[in-house]
């Protein structure tokens, strides 16, 4: 007799397929969050609108399933997933998705013979899990009323992207056959319910809007755009002009082993206020200036929190690294990542 696994195959590709589409799409939805935040004025927060979209994978994986463990598994690979795609987080996102796995399968399973009340529990909790773990790794909110707002806004959106989302996409799976119903329709034939054309018209628009992200900014990129990711409560991008009113200028003379300029003032953002302004890490003691060549070179925080020697300039179209009293080799040309770990 052959023997019977917990996880079947098709369990399994279940699993390894929506998290891999939902890790890579995760990332997106990390800087669309971002954008979101630069809108509403406030450097995090109200990118949590969002947040469902990260769970929703995770809802979708238990549901079709019906497997305990299928979302703290999938939530593990997800976090992966999202780490090699290039989430601002860091490794840190593969603690984040796995919580929300956790926490979506604390909230579904309890309601499982109430499978549409389950899809919204469990979104709730694993859209809920990201504002915890966030508070837990980089302690983001200040205090107890930020964190009931975001944790508000968080909720509402695992209501709606990942459980009002869910409950229109296994419909139609299950209309479609794709997914077996546990219970035999009344009636024959594909409906167009509101619920379902919701889902479908939100499919669509976040499909259409990471292509268009993806290959239209993602992957061109702006000159003018750095990304600080790591160690810090609130990796974004940063658009070097938009931060005009926090520019200094210093006095700075580049020492090279080859290229050598005068003493000479300089003007840009200085990069202490970027890492105060993403909320660096108690526990952060290193940083690495990345460039679009991949050129790197390392810094330590305490040195520069608290002077203008490290600015970022506008050259030639694109951004340069100016170090202060550093030798050459640390001023980096075309500057686009600062890492903190």
């Amino acid at each position: 007799m052959a023997p019977k696994y917990y996880f079947t195959t098709r369990d399994l590709l279940t699993v390894a397929i929506l998290a891999s589409l939902g890790g890579v799409m995760s990332t997106y939805v990390q800087y669309l969050a971002n954008v979101i935040n630069r809108l509403a004025g406030v450097p995090y927060g109200a990118g949590e609108i969002v947040a469902g979209l990260h769970i929703f994978w995770l809802v979708l994986m238990v549901a079709i399933t019906k497997k305990p463990g299928a979302g703290v598994g999938g939530g593990l690979l997800k976090g992966l997933v999202e780490f090699l795609s290039g989430s601002s987080h860091g490794i840190f996102v593969v603690f984040i998705s796995l919580l929300e796995g956790i926490f979506v399968e604390i909230g579904f399973w309890p309601f499982k013979k109430y499978p549409k009340l389950s899809y919204f529990t469990g979104g709730i909790l694993g859209s809920f899990a990201y504002v915890l773990a966030s508070q837990l790794l980089f302690n983001v909110y200040p205090n107890i009323f930020l964190l009931a707002a975001v944790g508000l806004l968080s909720i509402v959106s695992g209501a709606v992207f990942a459980g009002y989302f869910s409950v229109g996409i296994m419909d139609n799976l299950e209309e479609a056959g794709i997914v077996r119903r546990e219970k035999k329709p009344e009636k024959k034939g594909f409906g167009f319910t509101a619920t379902r054309v919701v889902a479908v018209i939100l499919a669509l628009l976040i499909v259409f809007s990471a292509i268009y992200y993806f290959a239209l900014v993602r992957l061109k990129g702006d000159p003018l755009q750095f990304t600080v990711t790591g160690a810090v409560a609130s990796p974004k991008d940063y658009y070097q002009p938009s931060y005009a009113s926090e520019f200094v200028t210093i006095n700075a003379k580049l020492d090279g082993a080859v290229t050598h300029l005068p003493a000479q003032n300089y003007t840009g953002l200085p990069v202490r206020y970027v890492l105060r302004d993403a909320r660096v890490g108690a526990g952060a003691k290193t940083l690495d200036v990345v460039g679009s060549d991949g050129y790197t070179q390392s810094f330590n925080v305490s040195d520069i929190m608290d002077n203008d020697d490290l600015i970022i300039v506008q050259e030639d179209g694109h951004l340069r690294l100016v170090a202060r009293g550093y030798p050459g080799q640390l001023w980096v040309d075309k500057m686009k990542m600062i890492k903190v770990y």
